[in-house]
């Protein structure tokens, strides 16, 4: 009976309530539900139905699914396009680096409790459901500041890139006052989360941004982004590049910001919101590397990229892959003389033959769209091998998402 119940209350949640009336009446079924049970049970009692609407939602949109307890993809770490076309992203840039390190998976999780991955430093956020996944909800009325949970403090190599997507929540027509969204890099022992840390990247009030030190002045943002973001019920993809003293910024399909300048020696970060609206925020990740790809031919031969995304369970590429398949497009056309296999490979969940199918119809898909961009058809190849070449452990988000990759194997 728990279960149904659970199941018709999150259909219901998710398609009729506002925001402010579904993260208050998630808090009393879990106030009712605890007070019958045992945590243990309301727990897995809440898998159960997530699996079960996950398989209904499977049933409506023809997504692949495994024939084991899991689909074939739990997160596939991808940021959300809402409708924007290839054609917006042109000139995209932005490559993700090629070691995940931090990305977790926020499907597994309680509604209505506080975060396993995210540490909060300051103000309130819980996990809450939001139409059909997960996502960390930022409360509204107070400074809120979440960082990466991590085994150590220093875990931010010289070379590395973030990126999250990020919806505000404004229960009005219109956006009477406005919030500064930021990213604090801080240096090591500085625990002191209300501070600006050693540099910041900062969207101040949906009109500009700060790339560096917090005294630097603003930089003006396009007035099409601008508009955009006076928008409460749209997905904002950020994205940061840091190499030593150099960074780069990104909203969406535009490079906001860069740096030559920047401060060096930062070692950990934390999100911080100003509170007057409250914040939806899923797909965080955190890369280390992002080498350039010709040494990595010349090197090992081959190069991996986990830039190019798909939607989950499927072979449709997303256009925030333009900035990955951009610069493989001009390393091909710069050095006539390279040919490539392209590889697919997905993680352990679902069967093995639903991801070998998988991986195999992404591969094509790469291919496809590069020979679009002007890659002559013969210069590659495609081969899926879906969960049969792992480069880390299947045990964890992160090891998960490194399997999840598409490799250019020279030929």
């Amino acid at each position: 009976m728990n279960r149904i119940v659970l199941m018709v209350t999150a259909v219901l949640i998710g398609s009729t309530f506002s925001n402010t009336a579904r993260a208050q009446l998630l808090k009393r079924i879990k106030q009712e539900v605890k007070s019958r049970v045992e945590n243990k049970v309301v727990r897995e009692t809440g898998d159960a139905a997530e699996k079960s609407m996950d398989k209904a939602k499977e049933g409506v949109t023809g997504a692949t699914k495994g024939t084991k307890d899991k689909p074939v993809e739990t997160v596939d770490g991808n940021a959300t396009t809402n409708n924007r076309s290839f054609s917006e992203y042109k000139s995209y840039d932005f490559v993700p680096g090629d070691r995940i390190i931090f990305q977790p998976d926020l499907s597994g999780e309680a509604d209505a409790e506080l975060p396993a991955r995210f540490s909060i430093k300051r103000g309130n956020a819980e996990i809450q459901r939001y139409e059909s996944e997960k996502i960390l909800h930022l409360d509204k009325g107070g400074y809120v500041t979440v960082a990466p949970l991590m085994k150590n403090e220093d875990y931010l190599p010289k070379q590395f890139t973030v990126e999250f997507d990020i919806m505000w929540e404004n229960d009005k027509d219109y956006f009477d006052q406005f919030n500064d969204v930021r990213v604090l890099f801080l240096h090591h022992g500085d625990n002191n989360f209300e501070s600006y840390g050693m540099y910041e990247f900062t969207l101040i009030s949906q009109e500009k941004v700060v790339l560096g030190a917090h005294s630097g002045n603003g930089q003006k943002i396009p007035e099409a982004l601008k508009n955009s973001l006076q928008s409460n019920d749209i997905w904002h993809h950020f994205a940061i590049y840091v190499r030593d003293n150099i960074a780069k910024a990104y909203i969406d399909q535009y490079r906001v910001a860069a740096s030559n300048n920047m401060p060096t020696g930062a070692v950990k970060l934390a999100l911080n919101t100003d509170g007057r609206y409250g914040y939806k925020v899923k797909n965080f990740r955190i890369a280390a590397g992002g080498d350039d790809k010709y040494n990595k031919i010349v090197t090992d031969g081959k190069f991996i990229t986990h830039g190019i995304f798909f939607d989950v369970n499927k072979s449709t590429i997303k256009p925030e892959s333009m900035g990955t398949l951009n610069e493989i497009a001009k390393l091909m056309k710069d050095h006539s003389d390279l040919n490539f296999e392209v590889q697919g490979h997905t993680d352990s969940d679902g069967s093995d033959d639903a991801n070998m199918k998988l991986s195999q119809t992404r591969a094509d898909a790469v291919k496809t769209q590069l020979v679009k961009m002007g890659i002559d058809d013969s210069r590659l190849t495609t081969k899926g091998f879906g969960e049969t070449k792992p480069i880390d452990k299947n045990d964890t988000a992160e090891g998960k998402a490194n399997n999840r990759r598409v490799e250019f194997v020279k030929m």
